[in-house]
């Protein structure tokens, strides 16, 4: 199974054409990628496509890093597993 991370990198090359070396879980969206608002947003949806998960916008805004963005998925989809358990 791929990790968060390995599918996060594969999103930002597919969409962006970021190089893979590029990007690290330290990697700022912003600063060091270059995101305007509007990528970023894409990349929320292709977020919530990816990982089948709803990402509330508000949150996403506190996403800096990488790493930002794979602990909230991470904890979104241990938060939907535990919701699916009888």
């Amino acid at each position: 199974m791929i990790s968060i991370f390995e599918q996060i990198r594969l999103i930002l090359n597919k969409q962006f054409r970021f190089s893979l070396d590029q990007i690290q879980p330290e990697t700022e969206f912003e600063r060091e990628l270059g995101t305007d608002s509007r990528e970023f947003f894409e990349l929320i949806d292709e977020f919530e496509i990816a990982f089948n998960i709803e990402i509330n916008i508000e949150e996403a805004t506190t996403f800096v890093t990488i790493q930002d963005a794979i602990n909230y998925i991470e904890k979104k989809r241990i938060n939907y597993d535990q919701l699916e358990l009888p």
